[in-house]
């Protein structure tokens, strides 16, 4: 039998989402956790709200893929004989994304303090963005400026031939 290679924790209501998983998703969930602790598996990185979280497939037959484990690869406790393990966030249905959901909650990361708007660069792209330029009404004119109407664009050389 192969060693562990992390420890294992768990939030306590993941272990209530393993109960509540229908008997062949959960075999194949604590079988995949196990293979998890061994080192002998690895898990796909999350990104945005659920950053540092990693899921696992999980499914049968024509159901493939119809759930997911969230789990955190992260320090053991000092108390603990290994340096880094796997905790278990959250177990369930992929369906509307319920298990991801349930993640963010436990996780306290349900968006309230994350920056929702884009970020000083993305603001002064935008504002660049929206900027009109100014033109001289036509070659030779006087300096005379105008600006062109917003959503109206014309090309250099439909510019050029009037």
């Amino acid at each position: 039998m192969t060693r562990a290679k992390f420890g294992f924790s768990a939030h306590p209501d993941a272990i209530s989402d393993l109960r509540q998983l229908p008997d062949a998703i959960r075999d194949q969930a604590l079988l995949h956790l196990q293979d998890l602790v061994r080192g002998e598996r690895v898990a796909k990185r999350l990104e945005g709200r659920l950053e540092g979280c990693h899921k696992i497939y999980l499914g049968v037959a024509e159901n493939w893929a119809s759930h997911r484990l969230v789990v955190q690869f992260r320090d053991s406790p000092p108390e603990s004989q290994h340096r880094r393990e796997v905790h278990l966030v959250a177990a369930g249905p992929r369906l509307d994304y319920q298990v991801y959901r349930s993640a963010q909650n436990r996780l306290g990361r349900t968006g309230i303090n994350l920056p929702t708007g884009p970020g000083p660069a993305e603001e002064a792209r935008v504002r660049a963005a929206r900027a009109q330029s100014v033109r001289p009404a036509q070659a030779g004119a006087s300096p005379a400026y105008t600006t062109a109407s917003p959503g109206f664009a014309t090309s250099t050389a439909a510019r050029r031939a009037r």
